[in-house]
């Protein structure tokens, strides 16, 4: 077995639809890897059973066993309180719930877990595109719209570590409403839901498009490689949907890089990964012109991620070494 000092991280990122577990070795080499279904209706009970099952079978690819691993980090799609309480994931129908007591007492480690959108841009900052800058804001455009800020490589979350929920900053008063219950969030336009309520509409006002056929009329089910087939088709609703997006989630940059004057944006999920390099133009022309003052953007970079779905395993994996280097090591 390794010494403690030089044992093996695992890594969990618990997601809506899918449990990732990762264990690497103490030069950051990837040991073994597991993906499983996350069935979360099944209930919380059952999803850490599920996530500690698939932390299991990424450990004895890597020959290991969990009493091997150092450490475990988690990321979650919730913010999580000091005392490991996941306070909401609606994703997963989570609400208060004792997250990380539970995953420890399952797995026999310590266990360290965060909000999985504060981790991918703590990931990108180690291993990704965010390296060495000094400020970062990652946003992440998936179903819904994630981010996080890192200073310094410190994650940044406020006292009340719930902070950083940057999808959910009100971007028009009294506007669409988002899965968190709130209207007007970024995330109610530029996310896969926000898109798919804005066809919707369209759909309801008469107008024709070729997703209605993709989507079999129901557009929760909207992926972004349909949109990004739509775009190329010069599909109109789909094409105003995405401009949309792309407007107001420069909106959003536009105010970050006034509140915060980060160096670098990194701008990652689903819909960025199909369609970045078309709508990126789109989304820097619009944080001009909302950054103010307007010179500030010259300071800031607007990257795409590198790091995929690792992301977040990776930032895990960053984050609970940093934990470790505050505590003594576990025997």
């Amino acid at each position: 077995m390794p010494s403690p000092g030089q044992g093996p991280i695992g890594t969990i990122d618990i997601g809506g639809t899918k449990i990732f577990a990762v264990v690497y070795g103490p030069d950051n080499q990837e040991l073994g890897r597991k993906r499983r279904k996350t069935k979360a209706k099944k209930g919380f009970e059952t999803v850490l059973d599920r996530a500690v099952k698939g932390l299991r079978k990424a450990c004895e690819d890597a020959d290991l066993s969990l009493e091997d691993l150092r450490a475990v980090g988690a990321g979650i799609p919730s913010p999580i309180l000091p005392d490991g309480t996941a306070v909401v994931a609606p994703n997963l129908g989570w609400e208060n719930v004792p997250l990380v007591p539970e995953l420890a007492r399952r797995i026999g480690r310590p266990v360290y877990a965060e909000n999985d959108c504060n981790l991918g841009t703590l990931g990108e900052y180690a291993c990704g595109a965010g390296r060495q800058a000094e400020l970062l804001v990652g946003l992440f455009m998936g179903t819904g719209l994630g981010g996080g800020i890192v200073f310094r490589g410190e994650m940044i979350r406020g006292a009340s570590r719930m902070s950083a929920e940057l999808g959910h900053v009100i971007v028009l008063k009294d506007g669409r409403e988002a899965g968190c219950g709130q209207h007007g969030c970024v995330e109610a336009y530029a996310s896969k839901t926000g898109m798919a309520n804005k066809i919707r509409e369209a759909v309801a006002a008469g107008r024709k498009t070729v997703l209605t056929d993709k989507c079999k009329g129901d557009y929760g089910t909207l992926k972004a490689g349909a949109l990004r087939d739509a775009y190329h088709d010069q599909d109109e609703v789909a094409v105003e949907a995405l401009h949309e997006a792309c407007e107001f989630l420069g909106l959003a940059i536009g105010n970050y890089v006034t509140a915060l004057g980060p160096d670098v944006v990194v701008l990652g999920g689903g819909v960025i990964e199909a369609l970045g390099e078309e709508l990126i133009g789109r989304i820097r022309d619009a944080a001009r012109r909302w950054a103010y003052p307007p010179a500030s953007f010259d300071h800031t970079d607007i990257r795409f991620a590198g790091l995929g779905d690792d992301m977040v395993v990776v930032g895990a994996r960053e984050y609970a070494r940093q934990c470790l280097a505050g505590e003594p090591d576990p025997t």
